[in-house]
């Protein structure tokens, strides 16, 4: 006699078989190719995250688990960032301890409240003296332009998998088996292990849940990363930022900048070489000069919206302004229309002005509301990965190359620099590239 199978398990396995054919008619590359898309797209989001750790019985009590709320969005200064606010064990037996930390491109930031300090350290290999919970921000590469480079980049597998519910949102999983771990990652040293799985948001193409996994055989553990309740907001400056309650030490041990006077100018040249010195260490009568250094941009190109391709060659023997700004950027609403007028005023002249605009979430209607301002710069959608080739991390900043392919000038705006001053020095720095040709 053949036993009969519930309905109830007929239905789960035929929905499963569903779920695993649909997902073989899509391609895993282009579903984290349209993932970082997304994360590129939207100013911020906000969620509840939460982080747990599988390694069966062996391992129960000694995985740690974090949990809190999570805001993701472009800091002022630092760029793009992730803030973690909310409560961490190292076991499952250790008392719950607060975290409020920070993840930058260069930088960790947190507050130490049983030692009232505010802690501010750049990201190394190792790990010595950082909180635990950094290493346990399993998505913190989404801060990154592409976010899933460093695990797609050493696959030895890229995999659909069938697709699964995340907190009530149905997810694509991707299995990326890498070809070599590596212990000494730089980013908290926190690479070892063997496969990832991302969970990516079927409709929205937003990371959910992201599984490291050390599968050493007769070993293997499982540390997950979850986002629940996500909402796309554009973060305040201060839910992008740890707190800083008064009477605390601010500790940094990150590289001092150099002051503004230090800072690479046209008119305060920087030394590339040292003076040569006389092995007496007497006074050289005649000291060979200091040359300048001179700072080339790097390679660039961009189409703007009406135009053809511009790059470092069709600019070559012009003076060229890159405006990096946004729609979504409230200082750049004051800057835009000084921008317009700088390119006015040298008309005349071989200069062209680019108004990039960086992450706008609708291009067509960035494209809209530009038309209808009357902008006379050019407007220039597709200039995203122009901004780690300049090292632009504040909006506005206004870039100027001369004739020769050198940056005279860069500049953002801050607290002691208006629009109105940004403008103008950049102004003068497009004369003085003139009159240099």
């Amino acid at each position: 006699m053949i036993p009969r199978i519930p309905v109830t398990i007929i239905i789960s396995v035929l929905v499963s078989l569903a779920s695993f054919a649909g997902a073989q008619d899509k391609n895993p590359n282009e579903i984290l190719d349209a993932s970082r898309d997304a994360l590129q797209e939207i100013s911020g989001l906000s969620a509840q995250f939460r982080m747990k750790g599988d390694g069966g019985s062996m391992f129960a009590d000694t995985l740690p688990s974090m949990n809190g709320q999570f805001f993701f969005g472009n800091h002022d200064e630092l760029g793009k960032v992730i803030h973690c606010i909310g409560e961490i064990r190292e076991q499952q037996t250790s008392p719950t301890q607060a975290i409020d930390m920070l993840i930058a491109s260069d930088r960790y930031l947190w507050t130490e409240i049983s030692k009232r300090t505010i802690n501010e350290r750049p990201i190394a290999s190792s790990t010595r003296g950082l909180p635990t919970g950094f290493q346990l921000v399993l998505i913190d590469s989404i801060i990154s332009d592409d976010p899933f480079a460093k695990d797609a980049n050493n696959a030895q597998s890229i995999d659909l998998l069938a697709q699964e519910t995340i907190s009530g949102v149905l997810c694509d999983v991707i299995h990326i088996k890498r070809a070599k771990p590596d212990a000494r990652s730089n980013r908290t040293g926190k690479g070892a292990y063997t496969d990832v799985r991302w969970y990516i948001g079927d409709k929205d193409k937003l990371p959910r849940k992201v599984d490291h996994i050390t599968d050493a055989g007769l070993v293997k553990i499982t540390l997950s990363f979850e986002l629940n309740n996500i909402k796309i907001i554009d973060p305040t400056q201060l839910q992008l930022d740890i707190a800083r309650p008064d009477g605390f030490t601010f500790k940094s041990t990150m590289p001092k900048e150099r002051t503004e006077e230090q800072v690479e100018d046209p008119a305060i040249p920087t030394i590339t070489e040292p003076s040569l010195q006389p092995t007496d260490r007497t006074a050289n009568p005649n000291p060979k000069p200091a040359e300048p250094r001179i700072k080339r941009a790097p390679s660039y190109a961009f189409t703007p919206a009406s135009g053809s391709e511009t790059n470092n060659a069709t600019q070559d023997g012009r003076v060229t302004v890159l405006y990096f700004w946004g729609s979504w950027c409230v200082p750049c609403k004051a800057t835009s229309p000084l921008v317009s007028q700088l390119t006015q005023d040298f008309a005349l002249e071989p200069v062209d002005v680019f108004g990039l605009a960086i992450r706008e979430a609708d291009p067509a209607q960035t494209t809209l509301d530009f038309n209808s301002s009357n902008f006379l710069h050019a407007l220039v959608l597709d200039a995203d990965q122009l901004i780690s080739s300049f090292k632009v991390r504040v909006f506005p900043t206004i870039v100027v190359i001369d004739h020769t392919g050198v940056i005279t000038y860069q500049r953002s705006i801050n607290k002691e620099t208006t629009a109105e001053d940004l403008v103008e020095s950049a102004r003068e720095a497009v004369q003085q590239a003139i009159d240099a040709q």
